[in-house]
């Protein structure tokens, strides 16, 4: 007796084995067929099912027989009025369910996904980003991201044109456009560049066309401020950067600004890099008459790599920034040297 009960339960795990490796072929299954079948597993009825289903008693007893026959086995047994499953029908229903949660988690971690961003996002800037407010506003939007890194790189406009170019970075601010049809360009904010000294006097009775008898500082980067100067208030002179009078040369912005507080000479700059020190009585503006001399920023990167999400949210966030009212940025400015 005992050799048959082993016998009978061999056999049932043999059948079992066989009805798995049938439901694990679902892929081969119709899933419109599906909803009849839950509906009448969850009712044991098949009028009822065709309520929820909304569908006629026929419609699921069609969508439940192809089933059967695309599976091989019967899914229900009659018991009375009520239709029960088959240990084949259990079966898919348990995979069923299973399927479903697979689904929900699915969701779940695509969910996440776009609300957590992880990973490293590299950009470049040129040294005049330094005096803005930028990294404040991306430790406030990146509070809620812990495992997101930043990693900036500070050069001037032809390194970063290389460094985009190389994909050594993500993307990059320039300060000249240049013709590349590998890049992506997006137009970033306007710069304005003012001519700066200590010498409050000087900065009263200069004139734009004496710009080539003053002693200024160069720096990094100094060439495409001081070339956009004389362009802009000087459109007929053949002369530009090296044929100024320098006085003074440091490899730092921040130090060529340093020195002309010092009173070692003059210098142009992106205005809000000098606008605290003329604010302070440190440094003087040339007043200068027409139009402000505005210099297009471009945001680049290569036109045929598409971002990861979490360097198109780090993009986006700079694009929020600029977009923000001036006296938001002001206030945030004046607390950040505070």
């Amino acid at each position: 007796m005992a050799l048959f009960s082993r016998a009978r339960g061999f056999e049932q795990d043999q059948e079992g084995a066989r009805m798995l490796e049938m439901v694990k072929r679902t892929r081969f299954l119709d899933p419109k067929l599906f909803t009849a079948f839950a509906a009448a597993a969850e009712l044991e009825n098949f009028t009822r099912a065709a309520q929820v289903a909304r569908m006629t008693q026929s419609g699921v007893s069609q969508h439940v027989a192809k089933l059967e026959e695309q599976i091989g086995r019967q899914l229900f047994k009659r018991i009375g009025k009520k239709v029960v499953l088959t240990q084949a029908g259990k079966m898919l229903l348990h995979f069923l369910h299973s399927h479903v949660a697979d689904l929900d988690s699915f969701f779940d971690r695509v969910q996440t996904e776009q609300t957590a961003l992880s990973g490293t996002v590299s950009y470049a800037m040129p040294p005049s980003c330094l005096f803005s407010t930028h990294f404040q506003d991306l430790l406030e939007k990146r509070r809620q991201h812990p495992d997101l890194r930043l990693k900036v790189t500070v050069a001037s406009s032809p390194e970063i044109l290389d460094l985009v170019l190389q994909n050594t970075v993500d993307f990059g601010f320039l300060t000249v456009r240049p013709e590349n049809p590998a890049l992506m360009l997006q137009p970033y904010c306007d710069e304005e560049y003012v001519f700066v000294s200590a010498n409050q006097l000087a900065m009263s009775t200069m004139r734009p066309e004496d710009v080539f008898a003053h002693a200024m500082i160069a720096y990094p980067g100094a060439d495409v401020y001081y070339n956009a100067w004389i362009r802009h208030y000087l459109p007929h002179e053949k002369r530009d950067f090296h044929s100024l009078m320098r006085t003074g040369e440091i490899n730092s912005l921040d130090g060529a600004i340093t020195m002309v507080v010092g009173g070692l000479g003059s210098g142009i700059f992106p205005q809000h890099c000098v606008q605290a020190k003329i604010d302070a009585g440190a440094l003087f503006r040339l007043q200068t008459k027409g139009p402000p001399l505005l210099n297009a920023v471009f945001m680049a990167r290569l036109a045929e790599a598409v971002p990861p999400r979490r360097v198109s949210q780090v993009m986006e966030w700079f694009f929020e920034m600029v977009a923000q009212p001036p006296t938001a940025r002001v206030a945030r400015a004046r607390r950040s040297r505070a």
